[in-house]
């Protein structure tokens, strides 16, 4: 393998998402938060123009003010300004913080396919990230709490993408409750491309600090390589910690959220005593009902993550009254049940975004008897509500004649009306806009047929591409993946001094196997090495087979002590192998890259050969 041949990076994940992301299916943060994070990037950076953008998010202003006030935190007079709270939680902190909530935010008001399993997801994260915060007020965690809850919103977006772009095969693969190695090889072997490439690729696009996104890589790693006392080790156990727990608190399972508490804080060398647990759980579920309480969907928080059960939803279109006096609503509640309408009402706008999320609202009616030319936030809430094509918005004001109505019509309202208008006439209005509704369902019928189609279609050419990525015979990557993954972690090791690491390895004698037992035992000897390549090398490694009796594994962040140990673990699993050909015998060179001394994956490669020839010249017949 030389300069020459090293092609672009084909990976087959590679063009997988850049489909995802074409088709408009990767969780995206909000213009604000990016936003913050441009302004913070600069070298002059201003508290008070940082400060600004945020207040006029007000979710975002209200969680930061949450954040800066949540218990166990710094103590003093408690934060009643964005400012002060930018000031005690860090600038840095607070721009991601806003990614993570409003990516959180981007794929709850997103439609998906499986909704109840893409909200179930998101409450996930939420979950976790209490639960992630709250191990950070812990005595002796060296850790940002702000910087915990945000990994935890973010450690697991692309499974988000992953059910938005694959909702049947990969709702199926959630509902197995494998654990994350075997979920990430599952995802890997049916669709090409696991959630951890998706998320960490989003992290890196958005500029997310490198030590918060290595954190997360580790946090889904095997146990034995998540210990570690240094910041990064610390925070994915908590990370993994959270991800666990999380499903028992937001069912509020206690005997379950006792033992991982218990283990979590063993595993950062905390003891706790057993009749300070009830205490520690019911603080937890304190957290958890501050957050979790105003998240779409909490009332069924209970469910697990399943795919639709395939049974229609019923057709009844909810119709929703805001504000509209109490002697005239008991009499349209009335008359619109009875032309088959589910009606429900609240008393202000504030209530309507919360109440739209959690029920299928068809038709909004807008009592609005005082006319005002509306602000900066009621036009965003209006906007958001009139963006969605299956919804109808009717204003009944006291002026159609009125700067007010017009504005209204302006923005999106579909009909305005006088507030005398009489509900048989209203009722009419609405059974003409129900033309509109319909045409927008059979839309997004249409459409959902062709995302599903156009996912199939997607998936069966990324099988047919992973298969030229593939050796047939062994199912290991072939040498056009290695050359392409190389490539890609040679870039790493040039840009941060990030250690990569090669095994080559030859078995002995196996032309003597092929010569005494046939072809067919030498690709049964051929298929047995493979295997203990694959269960033996980490989940990041790449193991291939070159060609004959040729094999090479890849290995990000390893060093010489890493390889040794595993140069040593195949040769030992290898000749325990019982084979009707005898043991297996192996040699194995290595090397460590060094960006002082070698100028491309080529010369690390043979730095790696010109080991496994020394090996094989001093210990004739020996691995």
């Amino acid at each position: 393998m030389n300069d020459e041949s090293v092609v672009p990076d084909t990976l087959a994940e590679d063009s997988l998402l850049l489909q995802i992301r074409a088709l408009g299916h990767l969780p995206s943060p909000s213009s604000t938060a990016l936003r913050l994070y441009a302004l913070i990037q600069s070298e002059d950076v201003d508290l008070h123009k940082v400060a600004e953008v945020i207040k006029r998010d007000v979710a975002l202003t209200v969680r930061l003010i949450r954040m800066a006030n949540r218990p166990g935190g710094t103590p003093g007079r408690p934060v009643a300004s964005v400012e002060e709270g930018l000031m005690r939680i860090g600038l840095k902190t607070v721009a991601g913080l806003a990614v993570g909530l409003s990516v959180i935010d981007d794929a709850v008001a997103s439609s998906a396919p499986d909704a109840s399993a893409y909200l179930a997801l998101c409450r996930h994260s939420l979950a976790a990230a209490v639960l992630a915060e709250w191990m950070c007020d812990r005595p002796e965690i060296p850790v940002s709490a702000a910087d915990l809850f945000t990994c935890a919103l973010l450690a697991r977006i692309g499974q988000l993408a992953l059910l938005r772009f694959y909702p049947e095969p990969y709702s199926v693969l959630l509902r197995l409750n494998q654990s994350t190695h075997e979920l990430l090889d599952a995802e890997r072997e049916q669709l090409g491309i696991d959630h951890q490439a998706i998320t960490l690729a989003l992290l890196q696009e958005w500029g997310f600090p490198d030590p918060l996104t290595e954190a997360i890589r580790i946090s889904e790693a095997e146990p034995e390589l998540r210990v570690g006392n240094d910041r990064s080790h610390v925070m994915a156990q908590i990370l993994n910690f959270a991800w666990e727990a999380a499903p028992a608190l937001i069912s509020r399972h206690t005997e379950k959220i006792n033992g991982h508490l218990e283990h979590g804080l063993a595993l950062l060398g905390q003891s706790v005593l057993a009749e300070d647990l009830p205490e520690m759980v019911e603080d937890i579920f304190r957290h958890w009902q501050e957050w979790g309480s105003h998240t779409p969907g909490h009332d069924s928080s209970n469910k697990d993550i399943a795919p639709n059960s395939g049974e229609a939803e019923s057709v009844t279109t909810r119709l929703l009254l805001v504000g509209v006096p109490l002697a005239i609503r008991q009499s349209w509640e009335s008359t619109f049940a009875g032309r088959g309408y589910g009606v429900l009402n609240v008393d202000s706008w504030g209530a309507v975004t919360t109440q739209m999320t959690n029920e299928s609202v068809g038709f909004l009616i807008i009592w609005q008897d005082e006319p005002h030319i509306l602000g900066e936030q009621e036009k965003r809430l209006f906007e958001s509500w009139t963006g969605e094509e299956q919804r109808a918005i009717v204003v009944l004001v006291p002026e159609l004649n009125a700067p007010f109505a017009q504005e209204l019509l302006e923005i999106g309202a579909d009909i305005v009306l006088p507030c005398t208008v009489s509900a048989p006439l209203l009722g009419a209005q609405l059974a003409r806009l129900e033309g509109k509704l319909v045409v927008a369902r059979n839309l997004e019928a249409e459409r959902s047929t062709h995302r599903k189609l156009l996912s199939e279609l997607v998936l069966t050419t990324r099988k047919l591409h992973l298969q030229t990525l593939t050796d047939p015979l062994t199912g290991l990557a072939n040498r056009r993946m290695a050359e392409a993954f190389l490539k890609r972690h040679w870039f790493q090791v040039e840009r941060r001094n990030l250690p990569l690491g090669v095994l080559i390895i030859d078995l002995d004698d196996f032309k003597r196997i092929n010569d005494k037992f046939g072809h067919d035992a030498g690709d049964a000897a051929l298929r047995a090495f493979a295997t203990v390549l694959k269960e033996n090398v980490r989940q990041e490694d790449l193991a291939v087979r070159l060609g004959g009796d040729e094999f090479l594994v890849v290995c990000p962040l390893a060093q010489v002590s890493n390889l040794e140990y595993l140069r040593k673990r195949l040769i030992e699993v290898a000749r325990q192998l019982t084979l009707e050909t005898g043991p297996l015998s192996c040699s194995i060179g290595f090397a460590e890259s060094d960006r002082n001394t070698m100028k491309s994956p080529s010369e690390l490669l043979k730095q790696a050969d010109e080991h496994l020839m020394r090996l094989k010249r001093n210990r004739p017949g020996k691995g």
